[in-house]
């Protein structure tokens, strides 16, 4: 479901100077339909962790977008992390087997 720019402004009490320059500033990035934004769920969520940020941890605006895109990285390292994880499933078991002794073996050496 996608959300007009208004409605984030009247839902997240955001102001409209500060969520046109997060959009600006691209770390926010909404659909352009006819002159206004729509916004998706992630989107939003964006919006209410910037302003979170901003308000309830006083990061400031020089700060923000190395804490987006830490975890930008780290929602894709998870995303990578899932699909590896899917994969070793598909394997057959011996190979599965294969790698628990070569994981656990790794991690004998390094301790």
């Amino acid at each position: 479901m996608l959300v007009r720019f208004d409605e984030v402004l009247v839902t997240l009490d955001v102001g409209a100077s500060d969520l046109s320059a997060w959009i600006e500033q691209n770390w926010v990035l909404p659909i352009e339909k006819n002159g206004d934004f729509f916004f998706d769920e992630t989107d939003v969520a964006r919006v209410r962790l910037i302003a979170e940020l901003r308000s309830d941890l006083g990061v400031n605006e020089d700060a923000i977008p190395v804490v987006l895109r830490l975890l930008d990285q780290v929602h894709s390292l998870r995303r990578a992390l899932s699909e590896l994880s899917d994969a070793i499933h598909e394997l057959p078991e011996s190979a599965q087997e294969q790698l628990r002794d070569y994981l656990s073996d790794e991690h004998s050496r390094q301790e």
